[in-house]
């Protein structure tokens, strides 16, 4: 861990998750151990995830959760399972048109 504005329960041996900002995107990448595959969905991790996704909205910055190489993006309505994100594919979220509406995501 590089940063202190973390807690010792998000080192990774303990959360199993490791986390980066990608920099071409800026995007928060958050990888999770393929032997604790429902780690991010536990407390506290999941609930300042998606803080940080209701953060990043104003912002542009976007939270995925990969799980291998299986893509979930987590938006302030809920989360979107996209897959395999390929070589060259960038992710397109679309902000709801109306108040009660959902995000969208696709690749492109």
């Amino acid at each position: 861990m590089i940063t202190d504005i973390l807690g010792p329960e998000w080192k990774p041996e303990r959360s199993k998750l490791v986390m980066a900002i990608d920099p071409n995107t800026n995007f928060l990448m958050v990888q999770v151990d393929p032997g604790s595959p429902r780690a991010w969905r536990l407390e506290p991790y999941y609930s300042q995830l998606k803080k940080w996704s209701v953060a990043g909205d104003q912002t542009g910055r976007r939270v995925v959760v990969f799980l291998n190489n299986k893509a979930t993006v987590v938006l302030p309505d809920g989360e979107h399972e996209v897959g395999i994100i390929g070589p060259g594919e960038k992710l397109q979220i679309q902000r709801p048109s109306t108040p009660n509406g959902r995000f969208s995501v696709t690749k492109s």
